[in-house]
């Protein structure tokens, strides 16, 4: 296994006076986290508080903070705000002014280009801070960034916002591999044949990233391992490893075990491993 990585998307679930009973959150725990990391040679974790209106739990930034302050060599905070709440600017400069590194993880159910995301961007954008976003497959999802099935509202967006670092996210970005899916299918399964909108936007807007944690992301590459590793070796310096939730790392390991079995060449690994993500977060 490798022994070097910064994993750019955990979760805590349950932490002080804050339990979420729902499983897999209930699993997941401080000490399960950093156990995780505390089994490899050099491994660190962005920690992404959840909030918004959507979300069926809550992990506020507050408590973010407070546990990477206990693990400074392990984790890193970031900060998230309900983008319809008031003081938005003024909440996210103060997370930042307080450690955190970046926005997320976003799930606010409102379209991309909604009036309080585009604050959000701007914000963002003179903070120089990224944004990690989870996309939405479609309407009824519970939660997640809102845009069309071939992500052109994201795509203007990413053009509009070309001083903003947006790390993709969800199914309604990862389904989008390939040109061909059923819009009711958030996880498509098969042969990649056409190249899809995941694909060009990563090709053509250096602002963009992609984030292969989740059953979303892995399931982007194990779907078509050959059209996996081509894909990892193409855009190397675009994407970032990645778990989400306690069962992707303990015991299963899922999305290293992939990456490791891919056979890429190291500088490949590497970069997907820690170096795109180190880079992306402001020191």
């Amino acid at each position: 296994m490798p022994l070097h990585f910064l994993d750019i998307h955990t979760h805590v679930g349950c932490y002080g006076d804050l339990a979420n009973v729902n499983s897999p959150w209930c699993k997941v725990t401080v000490e399960t986290l950093t156990s995780y990391l505390e089994s490899y040679e050099k491994a660190s974790a962005v920690l992404l508080p959840v909030y918004s209106w959507n979300s069926g739990f809550i992990m506020p930034t507050e408590y973010v903070l407070d546990i990477s302050r206990k693990y400074p060599d392990k984790l890193i905070p970031f900060c998230v705000v309900e983008v319809r709440e008031a003081c938005l600017s003024e909440r996210i400069v103060r997370y930042v002014d307080m450690g955190c590194k970046g926005f997320g993880e976003h799930t606010s159910k409102i379209p991309v280009d909604h009036d309080c995301n585009l604050k959000l961007y701007r914000i963002c954008g003179r903070l120089e801070i990224p944004i990690l976003m989870h996309v939405a497959a479609s309407n009824s999802d519970a939660y997640g960034i809102l845009d069309a099935p071939d992500l052109k509202g994201f795509e203007r967006i990413a053009k509009q916002y070309s001083n903003v670092n947006f790390i993709m996210h969800g199914p309604g970005w990862w389904r989008c591999m390939s040109e061909d899916f059923n819009l009711e299918d958030s996880y498509p399964k098969g042969l990649i044949e056409r190249p899809g909108r995941t694909i060009y936007i990563l090709e053509n807007y250096e602002n963009v990233y992609g984030d292969l944690s989740a059953f979303s992301g892995y399931n982007a590459l194990n779907r078509d391992l050959t059209f996996a590793k081509l894909f990892l070796e193409k855009f190397n310096r675009k994407l970032l490893y990645g778990t989400d939730m306690e069962w992707f790392f303990n015991p299963e390991n899922s999305h290293l075990k992939l990456l490791k079995e891919l056979n890429l060449p190291i500088e490949v690994l590497d970069n997907i491993l820690y170096k795109n993500a180190e880079r992306l977060i402001r020191s």
